[in-house]
């Protein structure tokens, strides 16, 4: 089963659409998409996907390929903004 996990954050300074590192989380496991939700708090919300048979399952995969998004993004100290909850697809 499919699941998909919306994370808000905040960081340092507005994610620059130039830097190699915010290009690549593109090509990063499960990315479906990261979008800016407030400009004046540098606030993104980041949605992952994976698959796994239980909602247990689904968190710990999440919370793995969330470390590669916050090594990522380790220029800019994302700070997340709520807990992981992943909801069926």
């Amino acid at each position: 089963m499919r699941y998909v996990t919306r994370l808000p954050f905040e960081v340092r300074e507005l994610l620059r659409e130039s830097d190699p590192d915010v290009r690549s989380i593109e090509r990063l496991p499960g990315f479906v998409d990261i979008g800016l939700l407030d400009r004046s708090c540098n606030r993104y919300e980041l949605t992952i996907e994976v698959e796994a048979g239980s909602l247990r399952d689904a968190l710990d995969a999440a919370e793995e390929l969330l470390v590669d998004y916050q090594d990522a993004l380790a220029s800019y100290h994302p700070r997340p903004l709520a807990t992981l909850a992943p909801e069926p697809r």
